[in-house]
């Protein structure tokens, strides 16, 4: 055969265009992103050869045979005078060949085998910077930076990234600007006098890291840095929505995590302890208090006793994606919900995927029983073992009246139209009623234990994944496990659909906290720099993903995410490490001789995001609130139990908060102890961006609004505390002059200049010193940590 021969029948017999190779990376690239099952611009999926046989609004995009009459092949080709093809929008056209490819396959009858379901690709892989392993970073070594940054190793890196871009690190703070700087950081309350004289008179070089060491052995810290904790945790102490019914015991959660960041329990335990504490091989009660976490957001109750069983469905499903966005949000800071209905769009995180850490808390549930509440004894399982044996004849006196109550309630439904049997039976129930309560009430005197709101657990069914995230449209049955796109070694997540539910969440922990995960702690240790500079080295710390920050210094990050490893996962270690660093140390206000330099610096990085000075931070509500109290003398500083309630309760239809301001000394504990209910915040906290405990706060935004001043002017909690700091100066300094001396000592934790001095003798004595103390409550310098 001659070759004009062989080329004729090359030509008569094209070879077949291969689907999966040739044409879906071409629909992948151009066009799947806006044809999808969640995006159908002109009502067209190309998902799939079905979907795309049917068409959209301009016709079927693809005729089988005929490319001609295909909008698939319409759109992509030019137009008369060398028209700009119409797809793909925003996007370069079509290469010839590519146009060509379309156009044979569709001839040859637009093969599409039905396995293939093309997926927008995520913009993120295994290869976006969040998904690559954390590795040791060495410090560079900087041979001209001040002596002060050659010591923490922080320093160095942040030094790098000033030196490139051409600016000077601030000065070091004075002594009085550090020692208030770092106690409301790391305690949430201001220095004593006696703390600040102490601190300037002490000429130890090392007399900082002792103020650092004391300030986190103190309780206080616990407390301070919990609050940062619970709004990661969305902890709340009501259910929310309609209902908003308050949960009493849900605090036990709150009390576990100041205590864990008291003892400066491991990290990677804090976090197994908070997703399997209840199922460990070792139990305590504070291990089952932890898995509060898991049931800390709010829950429709009224919808899962709904008549509808689709309804009572979907409210589950809705729960089950809470639980899932709170895990993965506050441990992995990725998105994971996003891919309840589809693949998600920016991350390489499937449907799949979804479906998987669902199956892992499908058996987790706020309450199983709507009476119960989803509370549980807080006893390790010897302990549990023991007091059941010691109270069974109790418990089962009780079963037994509980079961004869609900006879008798059968029993008046059925009795109604008979009066005198009616009677006899209302009796009965009161004496059953009667006895339930002293029977009750002697097992809680007798044998006393401490309860705990942390849900209810059982064995769940198979998982189904849902196609599109619709209830009504099941798909094939999902197993436990983790991401695909984090694969760890040593973690064997297995196939089995009905995996024991204790198991799934043990399993699940070990992955979160598998030491080759490259979110969990990368993004706590991101969380702590946030927590001292007002904003993390990713800003975005509950997104390491695609639409997430990206890190200003990655290597930084890398270097504290291992050396986090290397001192054994100890928070207080990293807090030590960070707050002793120059970086820290900075001046935050520059003086006479560095505003030139402070001028560059603003023009170059106007949000500080280098760290080339301390930030001004606006003080939370909580610490806003609790330094008042202590200003005034009548902190209240009792730890743990149940909240206080400022507020009394009307039970309808639904639970109403009417909110009061007493000046009790219960109400005056510290502001983790109030009772956090969705619809009874306070006023006062809620002006000064106190976040909702209904969601997720994993960084507060600071505001400036009218309010604000409105609350701080107005508010007879401050009112009445700058009448409380007032009675306090006037026992303590006869004198006005030494009052106000005081004053600015308590609050400002420094000695007032002449004109300050001048003008504060001026306002108390044509005013009274409580309006002084007011004006001091209400001051930037008071309300702000410099």
């Amino acid at each position: 055969m001659n070759l004009g021969c062989l080329l004729l029948l090359l030509n008569l017999a094209p070879f077949e265009i291969n689907f999966k190779e040739s044409i879906a990376p071409l629909l992948v690239m151009n066009c799947i992103e806006c044809h999808n099952s969640s995006v159908t611009k002109g009502n067209l999926n190309l998902e799939t050869l079905a979907f795309a046989l049917k068409g959209g609004d301009e016709g079927k995009a693809i005729v089988l045979g005929k490319p001609e009459e295909s909008q698939l092949y319409l759109k992509i080709i030019e137009g008369e005078n060398k028209k700009k093809p119409e797809m793909p929008r925003k996007k370069p056209a079509l290469a010839k060949p590519d146009v060509e490819k379309i156009k044979a396959w569709i001839e040859q009858g637009a093969a599409w085998p039905k396995e293939i379901v093309l997926k927008e690709k995520a913009k993120a892989d295994g290869s976006f910077w969040s998904f690559k392993p954390i590795i040791k970073v060495t410090p560079p070594v900087i041979k001209d930076a001040p002596d002060a940054w050659k010591i923490n190793p922080i320093d160095a890196f942040v030094f790098l990234k000033l030196k490139e871009k051409g600016i000077r690190p601030s000065p070091v703070a004075d002594k009085r600007t550090l020692i208030r700087r770092v106690s409301l950081d790391l305690i949430g309350l201001p220095p004593t006098s006696s703390e600040v004289e102490d601190f300037l008179n002490d000429r130890n070089p090392d007399a900082y890291e002792r103020v650092v060491n004391r300030l986190l052995a103190s309780p206080r810290y616990g407390e301070r840095w919990a609050r940062h904790w619970l709004d990661v945790a969305r902890f709340s102490e009501s259910d929310g929505f309609e209902e908003d019914m308050q949960r009493p015991l849900a605090y036990t959660f709150r009390d576990y995590v100041i205590g864990a960041l008291n003892q400066d329990k491991p990290y990677d335990e804090f976090v197994r302890e908070q997703i399997a504490g209840d199922v460990q091989a070792v139990q305590t009660g504070d291990s089952i208090a932890a898995t509060g976490f898991l049931v800390a957001g709010p829950w429709d109750a009224v919808q899962r006793v709904t008549p509808s069983k689709l309804g009572r469905l979907q409210s589950r499903e809705e729960q089950l994606e809470e639980i899932v966005s709170g895990v993965s949000q506050a441990f992995l800071g990725l998105t994971v919900q996003c891919a309840r209905c589809h693949d998600h769009k920016f991350d390489p995180v499937s449907q799949e995927d979804y479906y998987r850490v669902k199956a892992v808390f499908e058996g987790v549930d706020h309450s199983l029983k709507i009476r119960a509440h989803g509370l549980r004894r807080l006893m390790g399982a010897k302990e549990e073992s023991a007091w059941l044996e010691k109270t069974a004849p109790l418990r089962k006196e009780i079963a037994g009246l509980e079961a004869r109550d609900l006879e008798l309630q059968k029993q008046l439904k059925e009795k109604q139209k008979e009066a005198e049997a009616l009677a006899l039976l209302m009796k009965e129930k009161d004496q059953v009623k009667s006895g339930l309560e002293k029977l009750r009430q002697q097992l809680a005197k007798d044998f006393p234990v401490q309860m705990g709101f942390v849900g209810d657990r059982e064995q769940p069914k198979p998982t189904v994944l849902f196609n599109r995230g619709d209830i009504k449209d099941p798909k094939n049955e999902v197993s436990p496990g983790g991401l695909q796109a984090i694969k760890l070694s040593q973690v064997d997540f297995s196939k089995d659909l009905n995996l024991p539910e204790a198991q799934r969440r043990i399993l699940f922990a070990q992955w979160l906290t598998h030491p080759e995960n490259p979110f969990t702690f990368r993004v706590m240790v991101n969380r702590l720099w946030q927590g001292h500079f007002g904003i993390g080295i990713v800003d975005t710390p509950s997104d390491f993903g695609f639409n997430g920050g990206r890190p200003t210094h990655p290597e930084l990050l890398d270097f504290l995410a291992f050396e986090f490893k290397q001192q054994q996962y100890s928070i207080k270690a990293m807090h030590r490490l960070i707050v002793t660093s120059a970086t820290y140390a900075q001046a935050c206000i520059p003086n006479m001789n560095t505003r030139d330099e402070y001028k560059k610096a603003v023009a170059i990085d106007a949000d500080n995001r280098l760290f080339w000075r301390f930030p001004s931070l606006r003080l939370e509500g909580e610490v806003v609130r609790d330094s008042m109290l202590a200003m005034g003398g009548n902190l209240n500083s009792e730890m743990n139990g149940p909240s206080f309630k400022p507020y009394t309760v009307t039970q309808l239809n639904t639970y109403f908060y009417h909110l009061f301001d007493k000046d009790e000394n219960i109400y005056n504990r510290r502001t983790i102890y109030r009772m956090q209910v969705i619809t009874g915040r306070s006023p006062l906290l809620d002006a000064l961006d106190c976040p909702s405990p209904s969601i997720t706060q994993p960084r507060r935004s600071p505001t400036s609004t009218p309010l604000q001043a409105l609350a701080l002017m107005n508010d007879s909690f401050v009112v009445r505390q700058s009448m409380k700091l007032a009675a306090r100066l006037k026992e303590q300094q006869p004198d006005l002059q030494m009052q106000i001396e005081l004053a600015y000592e308590f609050c400002y934790s420094r000695k007032p200049n002449v004109e300050e001095l001048q003008a504060g003798l001026n306002v108390a004595k044509e005013h009274g010193l409580e309006t002084l103390c007011w004006a001091i409550y209400n001051s930037s310098e008071f309300l702000y940590n410099h």
